[in-house]
């Protein structure tokens, strides 16, 4: 029975170590690239753009060029 109980202490040692390192990717930061990919996916050049169009003065002109459709 102490085998048993070993082996089960050995795999619940394991699972908590994959959750952990699992748990810190998730956390972690998209690097610039797939930052800049996901951008494209959004329609912006890259990720500064898409940065400057949510945070800055630019009113999303980045998106089309500086071209904006007159609203009906």
């Amino acid at each position: 029975m102490c085998n048993f109980a070993g082996n089960m202490e050995k795999k619940r040692h394991a699972l908590r170590k994959l959750l952990e390192a699992v748990e810190k990717e998730v956390l972690k930061k998209p690097n610039r690239k797939t930052l800049d990919h996901l951008s494209l996916l959004a329609g912006f050049q890259d990720w500064d753009s898409f940065q400057e169009a949510l945070h800055g003065e630019s009113g999303g002109e980045t998106i089309y060029g500086g071209h904006h459709r007159e609203k009906n």
